[in-house]
């Protein structure tokens, strides 16, 4: 268990709150962040690339609350954006337009145009008509716009098939034979100043980032094209059972900078997110029922896939502990919400004490990344509140959604 989170005398703190406080006073389901949490991870990841000209962006879509982004913005990150929303996000919360990277696979024309209104420091584009219409807006606009191409390297990663983004197969990146031919392309208001890669998320060692890498210098020999930037996305793996093992970011950074040191890069992007904020927060939930069948035991919680659907959609793994422990024997369960499908579960075939009983509480770490900003209203269920937890102080940093709120945008 991460430092911040631990038992005392039975009971889970988060920092130097217990975790039944939390819950009397904004209810469950609820998320709750580790403000020091946070800090030691960028801390860590900034330390990783200090001996590279790094530009380190977070990774809007793991967690896009904006007390999250601000406190990216307090200490020094920039913010890597895939829609207008994330970016109009990303500029409330303070980042300036020359520390924000626009990627993504379906840009609208009007969120290209918003960008390029808004100057962001560049763009990865992923397509060859979308460099067509970011020369548009610069032309409209008078102004040279930055792009980097995103290559799919056709690099396998060990990690969910969902997850994986430089498979040929994938829908992400251009194609080498198609880059190739866009080099030599003539254009007025956009430079091409640099090469974009992402593998996939939750990479647990560095040797594919090293394999790409080799790939891009390739590339930019072959096409005899001057690298100033170099984007080599996010995807640094966390872990989420106890037994994973997983490469250091610590020696992601040195390995990684012991394969560009000899490129006189101008500049090298990194997108992490889940590394940053994945262990920095837990979900804490109600235990709603408890229920014995002949072939398994259930228990039936308030929070459910419409809150943290990572379960069902890639079959990933929580550690779930009791908000109090017990003493005493323990059977297996599975732990599962209350929305109408097979697939809505947070674990399965978990030891919990055998008294565990309606009212309980039950805490799923590793919640931080891809939680909340995957959340949704299914079965018309209200998204939950956030807190952000820093020493002994708690902030709601989102309030829990109403009804009045969830039914205001529908016309009768």
């Amino acid at each position: 268990m991460e430092p911040y989170y631990k038992f005392r005398k039975g009971s889970f703190y988060i920092e130097e709150v217990e975790g039944r406080k939390i819950v009397e006073k904004f209810g469950t389901p609820v998320y709750v962040y580790s403000h020091s949490f946070l800090k030691n991870q960028i801390n860590r990841i900034k330390n990783a690339f200090s001996n590279l000209p790094v530009k380190i962006c977070f990774s809007v879509k793991s967690n896009s609350n904006i007390s999250i982004l601000k406190i990216m913005k307090a200490n020094g990150l920039g913010a890597d954006i895939v829609s207008e929303g994330e970016l109009r996000r990303a500029l409330i919360a303070g980042f300036s337009p020359s520390d924000i990277v626009f990627a993504g696979v379906g840009k609208k024309e009007e969120e290209i145009e918003f960008a390029v209104k808004k100057n962001i420091f560049c763009f990865n584009v992923e397509n060859e008509e979308e460099l067509d219409i970011i020369e548009k807006f610069g032309k409209k606009y008078g102004k040279k716009v930055v792009v980097n191409l995103r290559l799919n390297l056709d690099i396998d990663v060990d990690t969910h098939h969902y997850i994986k983004t430089s498979k040929s197969e994938n829908k992400f990146g251009i194609d080498i034979d198609i880059s190739e031919r866009i080099l030599k392309k003539k254009f007025n208001f956009v430079e091409i100043k640099g090469i974009h890669f992402h593998l996939g998320s939750q990479i647990k060692e560095v040797s594919p980032y090293i394999k790409a890498i080799e790939k891009v210098r390739e590339f930019c020999k072959k096409n005899e094209f001057n690298l100033e930037i170099l984007d080599i996305g996010g995807g640094f793996g966390i872990p989420y059972k106890e037994e994973d093992r997983i490469q250091s970011v610590e020696e992601f950074g040195k390995e990684i900078y012991q394969t560009l040191k000899d490129l006189n890069l101008k500049t090298l992007i990194i997108e992490p997110g889940r590394f940053i904020v994945g262990n920095a927060g837990v979900l804490i939930t109600k235990v709603l029922y408890v229920k014995h069948k002949h072939t398994k035991n259930f228990i039936i919680v308030d929070a459910g896939m419409n809150d943290l659907i990572r379960p069902s959609l890639y079959g990933s793994y929580h550690l779930i502990y009791p908000l109090k422990l017990k003493n005493g024997k323990k059977i297996k369960f599975d732990i599962v919400g209350p929305i109408c499908e097979t697939g809505d579960y947070l674990g399965k075939d978990r030891e919990f004490p055998e008294d565990i009983k309606r009212n309980d509480f039950l805490v799923v770490m590793s919640a931080g990344a891809y939680g909340f900003s995957m959340s949704s209203n299914y079965n018309t269920r209200l998204r939950i509140p956030e807190v952000l937890v820093t020493g002994k102080n708690v902030k709601l940093i989102r309030k829990r959604e109403t009804y009045s709120y969830l039914f205001k945008l529908e016309k009768m």
